[in-house]
């Protein structure tokens, strides 16, 4: 299980203690930073009890990441034309749960307008473990990036 699914889920004590409720499950925690590591360790020492307030912030965080959620794991790459499909997928997400300013460089913007290249060839969701329709998960996301990097870039 990589518990903050690559920066998609931002509170690791609730996580943490989610995970142990479940002992077989081996965490891969998918962080970002070591910060979120030494929290993780820092949590080990004094395991949190899972509690009604963290069963809540689980079930707003599944309303929002359940269907056409793209976990980040990469298996999809590469792309035959270069798209970053592991954070091109789920941009949408990352603009709203992550500070978004930096996935709004003029850097980021032109990673994102890679998808307007899309071959449809379907190799990336060939590999997708979780089922995904790639191309179309694509050009959604690039839709909606192009709208609030519009509403946003000048903020």
């Amino acid at each position: 299980m990589k518990g903050l699914a690559g920066g998609l889920i931002t509170n690791a004590r609730t996580t943490f203690a989610f995970m142990k409720q479940h002992p077989w499950v081996v965490p891969i925690w998918g962080i970002q930073r070591e910060s979120e590591l030494q929290e993780f360790l820092e949590l080990e020492k004094n395991p949190p009890a899972y509690d009604e307030e963290m069963k809540q912030l689980i079930a707003r965080d599944r309303a929002e990441l359940a269907g056409n959620f793209c976990h980040g794991c990469g298996y999809c790459q590469p792309c035959p034309v270069g798209i970053p499909i592991q954070n091109a997928a789920r941009m949408s997400l990352l603009l709203r749960r992550s500070p978004y300013q930096s996935w709004l460089t003029d850097e980021m913007n032109a990673e994102m307008m890679k998808i307007e290249n899309c071959l449809h060839c379907g190799a990336c969701a060939s590999r997708c473990p979780y089922g995904l329709d790639t191309p179309r998960l694509l050009a959604e996301n690039l839709a909606d990036y192009k709208q609030f990097r519009a509403e946003h870039l000048n903020k």
